[in-house]
């Protein structure tokens, strides 16, 4: 263990507490973003149907009932490439020109994989097993940018691992429940900005965790018929203790502290209510009605027993960080058309609007976006199909007001991404 204090610790520590506010929001900073990144169906549609529609074994992500609909052994392959642009413009500045504000392509492009198998083990019982990610976003200010305490360099990344298993009650009916281990990376970095002018770009603070969480998913599947199928899913809310390095640094880089650290990272629990529709052998409707829930959420903290007491920030001994998060609940409606143009090809199109928890901040740009999207499937055979699928999504444009020291800061932020993704089917039909 490395620990120095020196004069600069309490100016040190009320920065780090700014920043962290902002961004170690764990819950609020997820939901913002959280991507539609499980199967490139789920693009061509927007996130429609992921609860109903049977056809599409990746939506075992969303609904573990959907593996009893395959009677054969069947696996999805899916790879989502996104690419994002998150422009920052000042607006106002009371340290001097607005225009120092100015921060374009603050977003970074990755690709997220995900793959899915179905095994049935007889006529009523079957097995299924999803890896995918759903939470993965980067912000990436200038290290030299003023409001560097809130903004900098930041990773948040989740892969979730998920075996499951469903039954088929009777012809119409089944249901399904799991579980599913959730690994989750933080990584921050934040610079001084305005409030060290000899040298902007000196690192404050830097943090890199990683942990795993566990949570249960439960579903069910009605088919009224072939044509017009209801799905209902569940999954519980997860905390995930990630553990890493923690560092504060002074204005002229002494170390003010440095040891191992736990950070907790909360993962929202989820209720989706979906409907497919055939409407006619060429023709079909699907619709999605989803509900993320931080009810369990009311602070944020990290914790080191060496940490030393600090009663001006409610901070007993032990605790870098604690603060109170008043995180609200997120939706997303989703509706999609999908059109059979001949016996191989469907075409597909879709749009969704989601809300996440809370308003703007530096660290979380946007809280509001509407998705557009297109694609298609291709059977090339009875067993073999592929899917391409493109989203687009328009991010709310909003207004971020903040004070940092003496600073005040008045910013507007336009931002869009766009998601490629191409997913392969087969199924071992007999």
């Amino acid at each position: 263990m490395i620990k120095r204090c020196s004069r600069d610790a309490s100016i040190a520590y009320l920065s780090a507490l700014l920043s962290f506010i902002s961004y170690y929001s764990p819950s609020t900073y997820a939901a913002s973003y959280q991507s539609s990144t499980t199967s490139a169906i789920e693009l061509s549609n927007a996130g429609a149907g992921t609860a109903a529609d049977s056809t599409n074994l990746a939506n075992i992500a969303v609904n573990p009932a959907i593996i009893a609909a395959f009677s054969s052994p069947s696996m999805a392959i899916a790879g989502i490439l996104v690419q994002s642009k998150k422009d920052i413009t000042g607006e106002y500045y009371s340290n001097g020109d607005p225009e120092a504000l100015d921060n374009a392509g603050i977003s970074d492009n990755y690709i997220a994989p995900s793959g899915y198998f179905a095994f049935p083990i007889n006529d009523k019982w079957s097995f299924g097993f999803a890896t995918f990610s759903n939470y993965n976003v980067r912000n990436n200010y200038d290290t030299e940018y003023p409001v560097g305490l809130l903004a900098g360099r930041r990773s948040l990344f989740t892969y979730e691992i998920s075996p499951n298993i469903a039954l088929k009650l009777t012809d119409y009916f089944y249901v399904g429940a799991g579980v599913s281990a959730i690994y989750g990376n933080y990584q921050l970095t934040t610079n001084y900005g305005s409030q060290n002018t000899n040298n902007p770009s000196q690192i404050y603070q830097d943090y890199n965790g990683t942990g795993i969480g566990f949570r249960f998913n439960i579903g069910i599947l009605y088919q009224l018929n072939t044509h017009h199928k209801f799905g209902l899913s569940y999954r519980s809310e997860s905390d995930i203790e990630t553990e890493g390095t923690f560092t504060t640094l002074a204005g002229n880089n002494d170390l003010v502290f440095q040891d191992t650290t736990t950070l907790t990272m909360a993962i929202p629990s989820e209720l989706t209510f979906s409907g497919f529709h055939l409407l006619d052998p060429r023709l079909s409707v699907q619709y999605s009605l989803a509900w993320y829930g931080w009810e369990s959420l009311d602070s944020i903290s990290v914790s080191h027993p060496n940490c030393p007491a600090n009663s001006g920030f409610n901070r007993p001994q032990g605790q870098c960080l604690i603060e109170s998060v008043n995180a609200k609940d997120g939706w997303k409606v989703a509706f999609a058309i999908n059109y059979k143009l001949n016996d191989v090809v469907w075409l597909r199109s879709g749009m969704s609007t989601e809300k996440s928890t809370e308003s703007a901040t530096f660290s979380i740009p946007f809280d509001k976006k509407t998705n557009f999207s297109f694609g298609l499937s291709y059977y090339a055979s009875r067993s073999l199909s592929f899917d391409i699928g493109l989203t687009y999504a328009k991010y709310e444009s909003t207004r971020i007001k903040d004070t940092v020291g003496q600073d005040s800061f008045d910013v507007s932020t336009e931002g869009n991404s766009t998601m490629f993704g191409f997913q392969l089917n087969y199924q071992l039909i007999d």
